[in-house]
């Protein structure tokens, strides 16, 4: 069996990865590097960066230590050569990968001219692809405000930024969502002014308020300026300055206007309107197998709308590949993801990350949820790191104790969501995680006393 997989990022790739072990011939076409995205302009170059950042904040805090330090300064070109050789390194694991799952990596610009078949503009000429099964994933590029004239040099997009020629000294920020709160978090401490403008009245535009208030409150403590429920009009460059005219008549002046909206799926000039695909606007629909309408056709990660996260791609993917190979041998597809239990992670400082529904939220599907937060600042490994900013926060249906949500700002957030995630993808409840034995001192220790808490709340501690 043929499948040809289209667009080498993380879906596409792990999609690609996964058929060829179940045994079928894969051609994964990819029209610039393997990775996609998020490994060459987002969340591997994002993350390289905001670690170089976080380190010219601890230097400055220093003295909170008993320390005697320099603030470190930015060297950009090494900053930059720091970023490449990251990114470098994973792509270059990425082709190991495909020689040794013998899958075929055609570089070129792909677009669907059949039902399941692909041409592919390539350095030699056009090449013609068929294949007993497709599998979409083109991904996701920025979303260009039709206001804001992109054409302009002071004008960027998060794809310009993660390029690292220059740390602008003044920079206006449009979008107060994930990218714009990363860059927002990276050049304040890098140094520069920073001015957020958000069209919405929140930072982090849907989610809880605890989570959007503590953002705010920690990015202001470094320096961000936010400017909310206000929208940027228009811009207008002079030289190597760039005016963002607000429309509440604020004029912002800045060296660069870094245009961060949000990100859509990427599906024009690919051929899947022609060839009968059924669209949501941008998006590819799928069904729970991530099946298309098409027979053998499967669309995944951000080309399909939903959480457009990197790693919700490589499930997919992986779910994708699995039911192309079973349907291609005759069998029903089986293989789909809950997407309740897929975190979601904000890498400013403090970090941020959330899994399921907040309290609000449940409650507005009809569930009687209780909430229990737990605050960093009683927690001694955090206290030792001088970083107990922040709190968990954990969403629970009362009467069952059975786990809905949580919510997550303060120190290695990131990595301590899956103590809730896991267990919530396992159906476990409050006080079978409060009952727990966690490690001590460990900042996720703050996890099990806010399970217990909420155990108490749902009736279901002991």
């Amino acid at each position: 069996m043929r499948i040809v997989v289209l667009g080498g990022g993380p879906g596409g790739y792990t999609a690609a990865w996964e058929a060829a072990r179940l045994g079928a011939e894969v051609t994964l076409v990819e029209k610039a590097r393997l990775g996609g995205t998020c490994l060459n302009w987002g969340c591997i170059p994002t993350k390289t960066i905001l670690r170089s950042a976080h380190i010219v904040k601890d230097t400055r805090e220093a003295a909170e230590f008993g320390l005697v330090a320099t603030t470190a300064l930015v060297d950009i070109v090494r900053l930059r050569q720091r970023k490449e050789g990251v990114v470098d390194e994973l792509v270059g694991q990425l082709y190991g990968m495909a020689r040794k799952l013998k899958v075929d990596v055609v570089e070129g610009e792909g677009r669907m001219t059949g039902p399941k078949e692909l041409t592919v503009e390539t350095a030699e000429g056009p090449l013609v692809i068929a294949a007993d099964a497709v599998i979409l994933a083109s991904g996701s590029v920025p979303f260009l405000l039709p206001n804001i004239d992109h054409s302009l040099s002071r004008v960027w997009t998060s794809d310009e930024a993660t390029s690292l020629t220059e740390i602008p000294a003044e920079v206006v920020i449009i979008g107060g969502g994930v990218i714009g709160l990363e860059f927002a978090c990276a050049y304040a401490n890098f140094g520069s002014k920073v001015d957020v403008v958000e069209l919405t009245p929140t930072v982090l535009p849907g989610n809880d308020k605890r989570v959007q208030r503590e953002a705010q409150k920690a990015l202001e403590a470094q320096g961000v300026t936010f400017h909310l429920g206000i929208a940027v009009d228009s811009v207008a460059q002079n030289g190597d300055r760039i005016s963002a005219m607000l429309t509440d008549g604020t004029v912002l002046e800045a060296d660069v206007v870094l245009s961060a909206p949000g990100r859509k799926p990427f599906s024009e000039g690919l051929g899947y309107s022609e060839v009968g695909i059924e669209m949501d606007r941008a998006a590819v629909k799928v069904d729970d197998y991530y099946r298309t309408n098409l027979p053998n056709v499967y669309a995944i990660g951000d080309l399909i709308g939903g959480l457009m996260l990197a790693h919700a791609a490589e499930a997919e993917g992986e779910a994708a590949a699995r039911n192309a190979v079973a349907e291609l041998g005759g069998q029903a597809p089986t293989h789909t993801i809950d997407m309740a239990c897929v975190p979601a992670a904000v890498y400013t400082f403090p970090e941020i990350a959330v899994v399921g529904s907040s309290r609000d939220s449940a409650k507005e599907r009809g569930i009687d949820a209780v909430q229990a937060v737990m605050k960093f600042a009683g927690n001694g490994k955090a206290l030792g790191e001088g970083d107990a900013e922040g709190f968990v926060q954990i969403v629970a249906e009362n009467g069952t104790g059975r786990i809905i949500g949580a919510q997550i700002v303060g120190p290695h957030a990131v990595e301590t969501i899956h103590e809730v995630s896991v267990p919530m993808a396992l159906g476990k409840t409050v006080a079978e995680v409060g009952h727990t034995v966690f490690a001590h001192p460990t900042v996720s220790e703050v996890v099990k006393h806010a399970c217990a808490e909420a155990a108490r709340k749902t009736g279901t501690g002991h």
